[in-house]
Formats: structure tokens, C-alpha cells, sequence
């Protein structure tokens, strides 16, 4: 059999922090509307507000001058499945870029605005009518960041409203990102979100099949920033015999106990890094203390690149860390924060690794 040198993988990846783990991003096979996952949004009523989201990067030649009309027509919409309260659910956000300067825009309607969530799959179709905010920075430079969310606007005029800010039009300005996502940090919730359409084309939401392209989750996670030696991922297996007198070999195996730990040296010693690495760690503010014996619950994502050059995730929705956390601060050398977090059992998956191929 010949071996493959493009089967080698090489490369780094990034480690994402969520801590307090308020805003997970996970794949779900329970409740599902089409395939077999959807994609679950929680935000646990707590904390900071933040994208939690299912991002997709769409099909290239979805241009600005295009989008409000396909709205109008009904050719953006998704499947949501939102938990029986009464909150912000599903932001609908289009990012457009200039591809002649740094300039940006993204656009996000808000249907469902104090809805009450209910047991049952529900198509939600962006119209015309649905209140948009905006903001971005203008194609020269100029004048900077613009943004306008006191929803005056909605999808009928925002095109012209953006262009207000700038020297040219969003004419020509490229679709590169679309995000289904919740955003306020409260009340506690969740949406479950399947079947997206963008540009009057269906995608089924399913982990690294292709069906949705560039598609990846995410909440606001922290980036752990630069490393000594990279990320470690860490999986061990726990197995036991089943013997019997008769036969000399096993007749079955069987696994007794599971374990998954993330190791990382941060290079960065910031306060934060400090604060997640120790598991007994208190912060306020810029104050840190030990001796509550707080055990912290986090969620992690892991993302680097696959053999084919798309994104690889793994994504671990409830964790904490453990082991000794030593720091040496010595003249002459950097200052490293290790770090171990080990798995717990998530309410859907332990872990998820997704490779995606489009």
C-alpha cells in the first residue's frame, strides 16, 4: 500500500476559552428538522451578551446591490426551535466587504425580538419589514466606523441607509459571512437552528458534510493568544477484559472510564489566562483570589486546519481545569501559564471534532 505525504497533517491551532460557560454553540441530534443534527444556541442568562452562532461562508457573487431584493422575495430564511420563554432569539447577520478597501458592513435583522418560544419547528423567512441595525467602517478611511442600531431602518431601505456613509455605494461590496445567532446574554434560552437558506438556496445544517460550505459554530470565546509549545488534545481510554475460564484470550472489551484533557503552556500571562488556569481562581476586576475552592465550568473550542484546507473544530461544551499551575518569572526568560482542562459529560455531546470540506 503507498503511502500518501499529502495525509500528513501539519500545522497549529487556536484555543478558544468561554468562562463562565453562560453561551454554547453545539451540534444536537435532538429535536431535528431535516438530516441528522441541528445546530443548539444557549445563552445562560448571565454574563456579557456576545455572538453565539451557526456561521456560514456563503457561495461567491452575492453582491450588495442584490441582497434587499432577495429578501423581498423571500430567498433568507432558517428553521428555528426556541425554548418556551419570552426573549431575543435568531439574529439574522450579513457581512459585506469591499473588495477594493478595507471597507465592511454587517447587517442584522432582528425578527424575533421578545418572542415567546415554543415546542415546534418554525421556517422563519426575512422580510422586507423586519427592523435591521447596521455598522462598519466607510471605503476610504475617512470617516471611520459608522454604525446605526436604533432600528429605524429595516431590510427595504438599509441599503440606502448604509450607503449614506459612504463615498461610493455597497454596489459592489461581497457577501463573505452569514450567522444565525443569539446575542443579549439574557434571559436564559435556547434555539435550535436547522435548514438555512441564503440567496433562494437550501442548505442542511450538518457537521462537515459539505451541505452547508464554510460552516462553523462559535460563541464569544476567549482566545488564549500565543503558546509555548502549541495545543495538546488528549484522550484516554479505560478498557477492561471479560475473561472466562475456557478460552486463553478475552472473549469481549469493554470501556470502564473515559478521559479528555486539553494542555497548554500560554505564552500570553495575561489576567485572564491566569484566572481560567487555576481552578480555585476568583477574579474581580484585576483582583484575583485563592482559597473559595471555586471549581470553574467552561466551554472550549479548538480550530485549526484539515488536510483539505478548511476548518477543523473540536468543540467541548462543558469543562474544567485541573492539575498544578506553576509559573517561574526568572530574568532573562518568558513567563509561561500551564494549563489542563479535562472534559466533563456535556448534555449532548462530550466532544465534537468536525472536519469540514467545503
Amino acid at each position: 500500500m503507498a503511502n500518501v505525504i499529502a495525509n500528513v497533517l501539519i500545522g497549529v491551532a487556536t484555543l478558544g476559552i468561554r468562562q463562565p460557560n453562560d453561551a454554547i454553540a453545539e451540534w444536537s441530534t435532538d429535536p431535528v428538522q431535516a438530516g441528522t443534527y441541528s445546530v443548539k444556541l444557549y445563552k445562560g442568562g448571565t454574563g456579557n451578551a456576545g455572538s453565539t452562532h451557526l456561521e456560514i461562508i456563503p457561495p461567491a457573487g452575492i453582491l450588495g446591490n442584490s441582497f434587499t431584493a432577495a429578501i423581498a422575495a423571500g430567498h433568507y430564511e432558517y428553521y428555528h426551535y426556541c425554548s418556551a420563554v419570552v426573549g431575543n432569539f435568531g439574529q439574522f447577520e450579513l457581512k459585506f466587504e469591499d473588495p477594493d478597501s478595507p471597507g465592511w458592513v454587517e447587517i442584522t435583522g432582528v425578527p424575533l425580538q421578545g418572542h415567546l418560544g415554543g415546542a415546534a419547528w418554525v421556517q422563519q423567512t426575512a422580510a422586507a419589514v423586519d427592523k435591521v441595525g447596521f455598522g462598519g467602517w466607510d471605503e476610504t478611511g475617512i470617516a471611520g466606523s459608522f454604525f446605526d442600531w436604533d432600528l429605524g431602518n429595516d431590510w427595504s431601505d438599509v441599503y440606502g441607509a448604509i450607503n449614506g456613509h459612504l463615498v461610493d455605494t455597497m454596489a459592489n461590496w461581497v457577501l463573505k459571512r452569514v450567522r444565525i445567532e443569539l446575542w443579549e446574554a439574557s434571559p436564559l434560552r435556547t434555539m435550535y437552528v436547522d435548514t438555512v437558506k441564503i440567496n433562494n438556496v437550501d442548505y442542511t445544517v450538518e457537521p462537515g458534510s459539505g451541505t452547508a460550505p464554510g460552516m462553523s459554530l462559535g460563541s464569544p470565546y476567549r482566545d488564549v493568544g500565543y503558546t509555548e509549545d502549541g495545543v495538546t488534545f488528549e484522550y484516554t481510554a479505560d478498557t477492561v477484559d471479560m475473561e472466562v475460564e475456557e478460552e486463553t484470550f478475552a472473549i469481549n472489551r469493554v470501556i470502564a472510564k473515559e478521559t479528555l484533557a486539553i494542555t497548554c503552556n500560554m505564552a500570553e500571562i495575561s489576567v485572564d489566562n491566569l484566572n481560567d488556569a487555576m481552578p480555585g481562581a476568583v477574579r474581580i476586576g484585576n483582583v484575583i483570589t485563592l482559597d473559595a475552592g471555586v471549581n470553574k465550568t467552561m466551554n472550549l473550542k479548538i480550530q485549526g486546519t484539515n488536510l483539505a484546507g478548511f476548518h477543523r473544530e473540536i468543540l467541548i461544551p462543558n469543562a474544567t481545569t485541573t492539575a498544578m499551575v506553576g509559573m517561574s518569572y526568572r530574568k532573562g526568560e518568558k513567563t509561561i501559564i500551564p494549563i489542563t482542562i479535562q472534559a466533563l459529560k456535556g448534555i449532548s455531546d462530550t466532544c465534537t471534532i468536525v472536519d469540514n470540506i467545503a
